[in-house]
């Protein structure tokens, strides 16, 4: 969410992954799931394992209270975990169709909201059942409980079935999202406290950042539960410069927003505790976004809004598994393994892709619990073909696969031949059983100097349609440029057994049995592209 699929920690990995072995049949899948949490991680546990996955690899935690079964959740069993999974195993209940009831009479695909653009109530709005969970209150460390154990049966599960797992920490926007709820301690005194805090805002208000430093630190001595005071005092000490200060205070802040859509960080001493005591990989995504992060403090340089990543962000969630798979020397030999510059130039998400998101984040964000009251969304006005392409997917005048193809035809004509190759990549990936389109990306790949990754999309073309003459011709040519001479030299044959007259076909073989193993590619190389 929201870009689509190509996005996603699954997608970008398997595209990366394909192309540092372009030999291996590589299949990532993603199992995740809007406003479900480690019950449900729990819940498909068994359904994974029957697949015989090599790798799982896990980031959640920030649907821990509100998502479905949560503490917090509106759809809540018992504040108890053992009550929960008992009413799951005596109902047989899945996740899913817990969710079913959730979605119910949701309509539109962004995010629960509906489909005429207006915010109205959308899923964050029906999933959260309590709304305000104070920090160290029983509910809360009820959520810390649920998720501690959840994920320790987890591991325990996959352990026992011989599955590796990677356990990721969790990265949300500090800097930039407000506490969405804020409320004072009960006991404290707010008499002292209002004006201390109104003192403070116009301190702030007058650029007068000592005075508000000095204001804030003595408001968060007097109390320790206002979320907005520790969000001021972590934005003060940022302009201050002191930005260690800063990223604890902004902490302190998510911590102690009562609304619970981020995972307090308490959820990653916990996950840090049982990959050592499980000894299980601890991939540290909360490290990397913070290496990459401005100030060293994550904020809407990579986070859409609370929790969603962007395209930024969502590329360093997927390197930094990438990065854990090798350097653990899984799968194979890595000695193609993709630089992150030219991955991240490569990324499975075409232009109208991140318009498309971008407008469901201004939809979503028009909306509680960012906005209150709800407000309509203000789009932008199209500037070019793409941003119409984009507006007509949002506005569902077409669908994704005619958007994307139209895409493709503007960049095919304009002579972007890279940004042609991604989005007929991105097609090829979303119908891996149409040939025409395995085909569509093997040849866009020989014109881009990647061979052995057009021979994995023109196998497949020739696997589903083995009666085309131009997808053997195709095939063989990667297969040349590869230096698979015996497996080209049968295509070519294949080629003519569907076409006895193929001029292409017969020069390619005549080249390679006279020149030897180093000719051919030429002669094909016309025709297969």
């Amino acid at each position: 969410f929201p870009y689509g699929l190509g996005a996603s920690p699954a997608g970008m990995l398997e595209q990366r992954l394909r192309r540092t072995f372009p030999d291996r049949n590589i299949e990532v899948i993603t199992t995740a799931l809007a406003a479900v949490n480690s019950y449900a991680l729990l819940d498909f546990a068994d359904e994974i394992i029957a697949e015989q996955p090599d790798l799982v690899l896990v980031y959640a935690g920030h649907n821990e209270y509100l998502g479905v079964l949560g503490v917090g959740s509106a759809l809540s069993v018992s504040t108890s975990r053992w009550l929960t999974r008992l009413y799951m195993k005596l109902n047989r209940l899945r996740i899913v169709q817990l969710m079913a009831k959730a979605y119910g009479n949701i309509r539109g695909s962004g995010f629960g909201t509906s489909d005429d653009g207006e915010s109205g109530d959308t899923l964050m709005a029906r999933i959260a059942g309590q709304r305000e969970i104070p920090f160290g209150s029983r509910l809360y460390q009820a959520g810390v409980d649920q998720f501690r154990a959840n994920i320790a049966a987890l591991l325990d599960k996959y352990r026992t079935a011989g599955v590796p797992v990677m356990l990721a920490t969790l990265a949300s926007n500090d800097a930039d999202q407000p506490p969405f709820v804020s409320r004072p301690c009960a006991d404290t005194d707010q008499e002292n406290f209002g004006p201390m805090v109104a003192d403070t805002r116009e301190a702030l208000d007058g650029a007068n950042t000592q005075r508000a430093l000095a204001l804030l630190q003595q408001a968060v001595s007097v109390d320790d539960c206002a979320a907005g005071t520790r969000f001021l005092l972590g934005r003060s000490q940022a302009d201050a410069g002191d930005f260690e200060a800063a990223r604890k205070s902004f902490g302190a802040a998510r911590d102690r927003d009562q609304l619970r859509f981020r995972a307090p960080e308490e959820f990653n001493a916990i996950l840090a505790e049982l990959a050592a005591d499980q000894d299980v990989r601890l991939v540290d995504v909360r490290a990397r976004f913070e290496q990459v992060a401005e100030n060293g403090i994550v904020g809407t340089d990579l986070m859409l809004e609370h929790v969603h990543p962007n395209l930024d962000g969502y590329f360093l969630l997927a390197d930094a598994f990438y990065d854990a798979m090798r350097e653990d020397g899984l799968i194979g030999d890595w000695q193609h393994a993709v630089p992150d510059i030219v991955a991240r130039a490569d990324v499975p998400v075409s232009e109208v892709d991140r318009l498309f998101g971008e407008y469901k984040i201004l939809r979503i964000t028009a909306g509680w619990p960012f906005t209150d009251p709800p407000v309509t969304p203000e789009l932008p006005e199209p500037r070019n073909e793409i941003e119409q392409l984009a507006r007509q997917l949002y506005d569902q005048r077409i669908n994704w696969t005619q958007a994307n193809d139209q895409l493709r035809k503007l960049y095919r004509i304009a002579g972007n031949q890279h940004e042609y190759t991604r989005v007929t990549l991105i097609l090829a990936d979303a119908f891996p059983f149409i040939a025409q389109a395995q085909y569509e990306a093997g040849t866009a790949l020989i014109k881009a100097q990647r061979a052995p990754e057009a021979s994995a999309y023109l196998r497949r073309a020739v696997e589903q349609a083995p009666g085309v003459t131009n997808h053997w011709l195709a095939f063989a040519h990667a297969l040349v440029l590869t230096g698979r001479y015996d497996i080209a030299r049968d295509s070519l044959r294949r080629a003519l057994a569907l076409d006895p007259g193929n001029e292409t076909a017969i020069k390619a073989l005549a080249d390679l049995d006279k020149l030897g193993i180093g000719a051919g590619g030429g002669a094909m190389k016309k025709d297969a592209q």
